[in-house]
């Protein structure tokens, strides 16, 4: 009585060519990269600070920050500051907080001050006139990526221009308000492990089926 057993050899060299492909096809990390929308050349909203008041100690019907927090600024929006005898210095969080008026990032006395935002985060403006700040001359606005339609000036508690419009002068480099959020960042997803998750479960299924056990098969 002979037995032969029916294995299924002659199926090794399929699945070998195809852990090859897999292994191949998976080997190399894939990536992909969402960049974050450059901000926009178009012009954005101009906010008037202090509205036709202009940048000034606030009176009883001026809050400048319940005015900041019922405004929405984005990159390419701003500020515009009207003044006389005074001036507007954009300072850090400490200095805000503080209303320290001796290490100023930028100085501006032209008594028309253009600032535009050129990244998100937070920006803090002071009076640098004596006693103006501790008087409530101060505004910190928090400006977000997206950039809105261009559209008519803004009047209120506060106004927006751009950054180095007018007379002005920047000290100390890129502080921000409150420390941390930087601009116009990329976001990078992986999706290797995927990739190699799915091959090695191929990989376990071709094995299986190839490497079970093979029917004997016995005849007279």
């Amino acid at each position: 009585m002979a037995i032969r057993v029916g294995g299924r050899a002659d199926g090794l060299p399929l699945l070998l060519l195809l852990i090859a492909v897999v292994v191949l096809s998976s080997g190399s990390p894939v990536a992909a990269t969402a960049e974050a929308p450059a901000p926009s050349s178009s012009p954005g909203l101009v906010f008037h600070v202090g509205g036709p008041r202009g940048w000034r100690v606030p009176d009883a019907t001026t809050n400048y920050g319940w005015w900041a927090m019922n405004n929405r600024f984005h990159v390419g929006d701003e500020l515009y500051f009207k003044y006389g005898n005074d001036s507007v210095l954009v300072v850090d969080r400490e200095a805000f907080d503080a209303c320290n008026t001796t290490d100023p990032v930028a100085v501006f006395t032209d008594g028309a001050t253009a600032f535009r935002f050129d990244r998100r985060g937070f920006f803090c403006f002071i009076s640098g006139e004596p006693g103006h700040c501790e008087d409530g001359q101060r505004l910190v606005v928090r400006v977000m990526v997206h950039s809105a339609a261009p559209g008519p000036a803004v009047d209120g508690p506060a106004t927006s221009e751009l950054p180095g419009h007018g007379g002005g002068s920047a000290r100390g480099g890129h502080r921000h308000c409150p420390p941390g959020e930087s601009s116009g960042a990329a976001a990078t997803t992986t999706v290797a492990g995927v990739a190699v998750a799915v091959a090695a479960v191929v990989v376990t299924s071709l094995v299986l089926m190839f490497a079970a056990p093979a029917c004997a098969d016995s005849r007279p």
